[in-house]
């Protein structure tokens, strides 16, 4: 599953590099550019990443292997060292 950072066709452009563009400044009419607030890219960006998973027709879960887990898991045959388990969590979280 890949998705891309880019929008496409909805990257806010700006008459230079240098400004910013302020809420509380009032647009004004001889300008052709369309004012995207940050909120409006992020949703676009939640859309288009939701609409990826969508489409995704290859699961990245294996629900067979996670319902064996559940079961041993359930039943009690599944033995963890809870040692070990920790300390490689700390090892994971520590990189």
């Amino acid at each position: 599953m890949k998705i891309t950072p880019t929008l496409p066709g909805d990257r806010p452009t700006t008459a230079s590099g240098t400004e910013r563009s302020d809420k509380s400044s009032a647009p004004t009419s001889t300008t052709s550019a369309t004012v995207i607030s940050a909120d409006d890219i992020t949703q676009a960006g939640l859309q288009t990443a939701q609409q990826t998973l969508d489409s995704d027709t290859q699961s990245d879960v294996d629900y067979d292997k996670v319902a064996q887990m559940q079961a041993m898991l359930a039943s009690g045959d599944m033995q963890v060292d809870n040692d070990q388990l920790a300390g490689d969590m700390l090892s994971f979280f520590q990189k």
